[in-house]
């Protein structure tokens, strides 16, 4: 099963980390660090900016569930999970650095110890569970780390990470039905996400296999 724990730390804790600490996308991606931009120079020629407002995380959500290529969907991918990294919460987000930091380093434990306080300091926060949902889930704890997601949707339905570690989980238990929707849940949400549309081809072969 080893190989296979290599494949969730490569895909669902890539969705779920983003190249942690929470700034990674910003210094490898400097072009789309500064969301606001400047305007022409006003009417009276005095030279004032006017500042476009950010996309909100729905708006790139809808813009990547709509995109057209690999390359389009990674753009949107950064700005959204750099979003989802981002608690509005300077110890949360030290928290959530250390976590990632632990997962990246195996040391589960640790990485519980924060996530049990981020939840606790900030509920609202849904990549607190989402992250906490990939550690039990490293821990074979699938029921813990099915509840875990359950919270992380009920603040972000559209969390494509979140939904990944459901299809994946329901993989494990078994039930490729379960699995099979939520793999296409994701294709929904982000149509290059990982190897959701192998998972997808894959498990549509399965379960038509298994009707017969």
């Amino acid at each position: 099963m080893e190989p296979f724990r290599g494949l969730i730390l490569a895909v669902w804790i890539t969705a779920v980390l983003a190249g942690v600490p929470p700034t990674a996308y910003a210094a490898e991606n400097p072009a789309t660090e500064s969301p606001g931009a400047e305007g022409p120079a006003d009417s009276d020629g005095q030279g004032q900016s006017i500042e476009k407002a950010a996309p909100s995380v729905e708006d790139l959500l809808d813009r990547l569930s709509k995109s057209t290529s690999k390359k389009e969907a990674a753009a949107l991918e950064r700005q959204i999970v750099r979003a989802w990294n981002t608690s509005g919460s300077d110890t949360v987000d030290h928290m959530i650095m250390r976590a990632g930091s632990a997962i990246e380093a195996r040391d589960f434990g640790v990485a519980l110890q924060y996530l049990d306080t981020v939840v606790a300091m900030l509920p609202s926060y849904a990549e607190g569970w989402n992250m906490r949902a990939t550690v039990y889930y490293l821990l074979d704890e699938y029921d813990l780390s099915l509840s875990d997601i359950r919270q992380t949707l009920a603040r972000q339905p559209r969390h494509f990470g979140a939904l990944s570690g459901l299809g994946l989980i329901f993989r494990e238990l078994d039930e490729p039905d379960k699995a099979l929707e939520a793999y296409r849940q994701v294709l929904e949400v982000h149509p290059f996400f990982g190897k959701a549309r192998q998972s997808v081809e894959k498990l549509e072969k399965e379960v038509e296999g298994r009707e017969i």
